[in-house]
Order: C-alpha cells, then sequence, then structure tokens
C-alpha cells in the first residue's frame, strides 16, 4: 500500500480549515502538504515511480 493518502488527509483538513476562518492553521497545512509531496516524491522516485509535487487534492485519483 502506497502512502499518498495522507496528501488528501492533510488537503482535507485545509479545506476545514479554510471554510471557518483558521488561516493561519490553513497556511501551515499547504506547508505541510508541500513537505509530504516532497517526502512521498523522493520515496517513489526511489522505487521507480512519482507523485504528484503540487498537493491538488485532484491530481490524487486514479
Amino acid at each position: 500500500m502506497t502512502n499518498e493518502w495522507i496528501v488528501e488527509v492533510l488537503t482535507d483538513l485545509r479545506a476545514f480549515a479554510l471554510e471557518n476562518g483558521l488561516a493561519d492553521l490553513a497556511s501551515e497545512l499547504d506547508n505541510t502538504v508541500a513537505v509530504a509531496c516532497r517526502e512521498l516524491n523522493a520515496g517513489a522516485e526511489d522505487r521507480g515511480g512519482a507523485v504528484p509535487r503540487d498537493g491538488r487534492k485532484d491530481r490524487w485519483r486514479g
């Protein structure tokens, strides 16, 4: 099983934060998504694959 699901969870949390006026939290989650994507990409490259680098939720379907 892969770990890309974590980006979807973080993106959902960011959306919740924005919808509920938690702008600072949403900003931090933006940073967290970027870190998760970088680390997942590093792991995927080790396995010969790649994952989206931009953290956009719609890129994780498939």
